[in-house]
């Protein structure tokens, strides 16, 4: 079996997604919840805010939780990563949050991991840098899976911002691609959004 990560960019939001687990960041210094974490709770009936007003979460890095939807959400079972404080959560910290939620979900049995992208508004190269420490963390959890796997990686972005994220993927690098990884990038509806399939190896830093 091959090391396959297929990256699809979806419109559909984190209630709608249809994949075998969805991981959202909990972030710290963000009370009421928004993004991705907001949509699920409300869907959930406050179930993450009831966790966080009872102490079991506080957004921390390297905190987790696995909660079933029980069709609250279409996936089947939600995953919370704390992220730390939002104004902090750079690339390094994406790059980190990325790997922790694929390795999770590998860990699960994932075939398909749905992963909301931050909605902060950030420069071009600070989404590029961004986009490049998101194939860099995923790649890396695919990497060291065992045995090998292929997971399909579907980020959510809002329908209008579906073009330029894929664009914004293409262009991407990241100096850490494992050789071992297959990388692909699809469109929302599973056509690719390139010419053709690209691989790690394709994947050089620019400059290089």
């Amino acid at each position: 079996m091959s090391r396959e990560l297929e990256i699809e960019v979806d419109a559909a939001s984190v209630e709608r997604v249809r994949a075998d687990v969805v991981a959202v960041p909990l972030f710290s210094t963000e009370r009421p919840l928004r993004g991705g974490a907001g949509r699920a709770d409300w869907r959930l009936c406050g179930e993450l805010s009831a966790l966080l007003a009872a102490g079991r979460l506080t957004g921390a890095p390297g905190e987790a939780a696995l909660l079933s939807t029980f069709g609250g959400l279409r996936t089947p079972l939600l995953m919370v990563l704390g992220a730390g404080e939002k104004a902090a959560f750079d690339a390094r910290q994406f790059e980190a949050f990325a790997r922790d939620a694929v390795a999770r979900g590998l860990a699960l049995g994932a075939c398909v991991l749905a992963l909301p992208l931050p909605d902060d508004p950030v420069g071009q190269q600070a989404h590029e840098r961004r986009a490049g420490a998101l194939l860099a963390g995923a790649a890396a959890a695919v990497a060291e899976a065992a045995p090998p796997v292929e997971l399909r990686l579907r980020l959510l972005v809002p329908r209008e911002e579906v073009v330029h994220s894929a664009d914004v993927l293409r262009r991407a690098r990241a100096p850490r691609l494992p050789e071992s990884v297959a990388l692909r990038l699809c469109g929302p509806t599973g056509k690719q959004a390139g010419d053709s399939p690209y691989r790690s190896e394709a994947l050089a830093p620019r400059g290089s």
